[in-house]
């Protein structure tokens, strides 16, 4: 028979036994739960409902949040998976902050540094944010890739950028580190090589040149620009009211009221003729400009599906 002394030095261990048994159970369901949580924002990505995968990673995050500063590993796959569903989203800049704050030991690390750079180049190419275009370039610049296709990605990047800058220079530079070893980009860097050309036949057109041009042959700075059509057209108008003038000239004499409405109708468009082929040039140049550009960003898009599957 027990006795009382020994009861007492048992009850602790019941009481310790009782909260063994209790406690882990508790974390065992916490845990099971959290990683349920996780498996269902996983298959949310996986079934691309972006939206609905955003909604339930702020709700984890949300009820979790006190777990997940102890859990960097945890808290890095919540922003990839956030960022990728911001990204297909076109929510940019949620986009960037997420894949910024993943820290470089996370598998999805390297993907997520070339999506940001590309998202970066997008927004300020979109904009015509040359500043932050100029941030971005610099940083991918001082940036290192031990594996070599990341190291052609960064070049092709690079040279991407530039041609938006319209840096040619700068351009020759990174496209001369193209091995075209890599299929997963070598298309895009033959069109790139085709973008450069056009900006530069685009870039080298003077709007004095054309003004010259047409002074001289009406609506061939217009042709000069580009524009065929309106060139022709302009040629035409000046013909006709040059001919009306000469002929109401040489038949009712230099002081006629129909001479002088004939001759201001003449420099009227000879004049427009003129102004209108300096700034057709400038406007066939930012229609080409715009046109490259969009095919630019969309092409630096196209090898990060490739080599980040």
């Amino acid at each position: 028979m027990s006795t009382p002394r020994s009861a007492s030095r048992s009850a602790p261990l019941v009481i310790i036994a009782f909260l063994m048994l209790f406690f882990p159970a508790e974390s065992i369901s916490a845990s099971g739960s959290e990683r349920s949580e996780i498996r269902f924002i996983r298959h949310l990505v996986e079934q691309q409902f972006w939206g609905d995968a955003l909604h339930a990673i702020a709700e984890f995050e949300h009820e979790y949040r006190h777990d997940l500063s102890r859990r960097p590993d945890l808290q890095d796959s919540l922003h990839f998976m956030a960022g990728w569903s911001a990204y297909n989203r076109m929510m940019l800049p949620d986009a960037i902050g997420r894949f910024q704050r993943i820290g470089e030991t996370h598998p999805g690390y390297m993907q997520a540094a070339f999506y940001t750079f590309y998202l970066r180049t997008y927004q300020a190419g979109v904009q015509g944010d040359r500043e932050h275009l100029l941030a971005a370039a610099g940083e991918l610049a001082s940036a290192e890739f031990s594996r070599e296709v990341h190291a052609e990605l960064q070049s092709f990047q690079l040279a991407g950028m530039h041609l938006l800058l319209r840096d040619f220079t700068g351009y020759e530079s990174h496209s001369g580190l193209f091995t075209g070893s890599f299929f997963a980009m070598a298309e895009e860097q033959q069109r790139f090589r085709q973008y450069a050309l056009e900006l530069q036949q685009a870039d080298r057109k003077s709007p004095f040149a054309a003004a010259l041009m047409s002074a001289v042959v009406p609506g061939s700075g217009k042709i000069y620009a580009g524009r065929r059509g309106s060139g022709i057209s302009s040629f035409l108008q000046v013909a006709v009211f040059g001919g009306i003038f000469a002929e109401s000239l040489t038949r009712a004499g230099a002081g006629h009221p129909r001479t002088w409405a004939a001759g201001s109708a003449l420099g009227l468009f000879y004049v427009s003729n003129i102004w209108g082929s300096a700034i057709a040039v400038r406007i066939t140049q930012e229609e080409i400009y715009e046109e490259v550009d969009q095919r630019i960003l969309f092409d630096l898009h196209i090898p990060l599906r490739s080599v980040f599957r």
